[in-house]
């Protein structure tokens, strides 16, 4: 096991389901910590707001790490209960308050590396794409695009991310399949950077941050600028609420609000089999229309 420098501060953040390691004033883990399924709810999201506005204004960060507490969650999925608590307009870019954090951590200087145990489905996956690189452990990450299958459209991010990522197909296939993908696969089409087993995970990652963490950070910064624009730039904040505003327009669809009651008679949202294996039961209630 990699050895860390004693942390020089513990801090879980005010109102927010977030826990802010400093391992040294350039290497920061924050983990995410909103039992029982880690849900993208208002409090965390604000949370992140905030994160954002402290990584803008601390001048010696130069890397940061994402985790969860939780083995089975990194982030469940969007809050869609609470989803009209979040603000339309916030931020940086004048965006709903999602969009303005997935692009404020895709352009900061700071570099973001996700490393992932556990489900990331829908803007939990979303999440992870605004992140600069992504690991994940063989044998206990999995990752989805659910929301075709609820009824509804990827909303915040995964559209104008993915296919630059994965390509057109694979594209469609993650976001109107519907269907989980393992970290072996997520690797091999190019959504996550690569998979590790989950008893190297830690120590590769920690490895990571700590080699970027004593490189100058102006070298970092202007690096990953001109990564971002010969890239293209990444998504522009508008499209990603223009993808958003879609997804609320449908999520008022009749057939939509049944289909989301029975999800929740199945287990929606609360932790269990459905949560766990989503992808799975998507695919059950397909086979049964068919019936």
């Amino acid at each position: 096991m990699k050895q860390l420098p004693t942390p020089l501060s513990i801090v879980r953040m005010e109102n927010a389901p977030i826990i802010i390691t400093k391992h040294t004033p350039a290497f920061w883990r924050i983990t995410l910590d909103n039992p029982p399924l880690n849900l993208l709810d208002p409090e965390m999201i604000d949370g992140m707001s905030r994160l954002m506005d402290e990584l803008d204004a601390d001048k010696e960060v130069k890397v940061i790490v994402f985790d969860s507490s939780d083995k089975n969650y990194f982030i469940a999925h969007y809050d869609v209960m609470r989803g009209s608590e979040v603000p339309k307009v916030s931020g940086k870019y004048g965006v709903n308050q999602w969009t303005d954090i997935s692009n404020r951590l895709h352009n900061s200087p700071v570099v973001s590396i996700a490393s992932v145990r556990g489900r990331a489905r829908g803007n939990g996956s979303e999440f992870l794409l605004a992140c600069d690189m992504r690991f994940a452990s063989k044998e206990k990450a999995f990752f989805g695009q659910i929301e075709v299958g609820c009824g509804v459209i990827a909303g915040g991010g995964a559209l104008e991310y993915l296919p630059s990522l994965v390509g057109r197909s694979r594209a469609l296939e993650i976001v109107i399949g519907g269907d989980d993908f393992d970290a072996d696969t997520a690797a091999l089409y190019g959504w996550i950077n690569r998979a590790l087993p989950d008893d190297q995970l830690d120590d590769f990652v920690n490895g990571l941050a700590i080699r970027i963490a004593s490189y100058e950070a102006g070298a970092i910064a202007t690096t990953k600028a001109i990564v971002n624009r010969r890239s293209g730039g990444g998504p522009n904040p508008h499209e990603i609420d223009e993808s958003l505003s879609h997804y609320t327009e449908l999520s008022q669809n009749p057939n939509v609000q049944i289909l989301w009651s029975k999800l929740g008679e199945m287990g929606f949202q609360q932790p269990g089999d459905l949560e766990l294996n989503f992808g799975y039961y998507l695919g059950k209630l397909a086979e049964d229309k068919l019936k």
